[in-house]
């Protein structure tokens, strides 16, 4: 894949973040988001590349930090999780990466978010843990999709529908 491509990716998502912030604050009843995806210390590295964590959810003030997996796209707001399940280039993918780091004791993302954004705006966002996330997965309750034929870095995506996680007990924060 074009490493060009991925930073204005990774830049355009961080920009959504900053717009996301206070949402996610909310949302999770205060702390603050740092950023660990594209910073260059070794191990804001290790939890981005290794761990999938794109940020930090810290609650200063009750001594605990969640690692939080971020996916924002610009399209309507779909109501979905989207985990990629296949890259075109054969790479790791965060499916196979946090299941093998669930399995063996390892660090990963406790929190999963979905964004969608029309217009330089947030439409809709949502959380859960990540580990009720794989489980739904597994269970056989999401389904499968594929990038568009046009898209860069062909790849496909176990897709979660938010209300189907519902009716399966499972926790999901919805804003708005």
């Amino acid at each position: 894949m074009d490493k060009g491509y991925v930073m204005q990716d990774m830049r355009q998502s961080m920009n959504y973040l900053d717009k996301a912030r206070p949402i996610i604050a909310r949302m999770l009843c205060g702390g603050k988001t740092v950023t660990v995806e594209g910073d260059d210390n070794e191990v804001c590295k290790i939890l981005d590349m290794t761990c999938g964590t794109d940020y930090i959810h810290v609650y200063d003030e009750k001594g605990i930090c969640w690692g939080v997996a971020s996916r924002m796209q610009n399209y309507p707001n779909q109501r979905t999780f989207t985990v990629r399940k296949e890259r075109e280039s054969g790479a790791k993918t965060e499916w196979e990466k946090r299941k093998y780091a669930i399995e063996h004791g390892g660090i990963y993302p406790f929190l999963t978010m979905q964004g969608y954004v029309q217009n330089g705006e947030i439409v809709g966002l949502a959380i859960t843990k990540t580990t009720d996330l794989m489980r739904f997965v597994d269970a056989g309750c999401a389904y499968q999709q594929h990038t568009r034929a046009d898209q860069k870095g062909q790849a496909a995506f176990w897709v979660c529908r938010w209300d189907d996680m519902r009716k399966q007990g499972i926790k999901v924060i919805e804003w708005p």
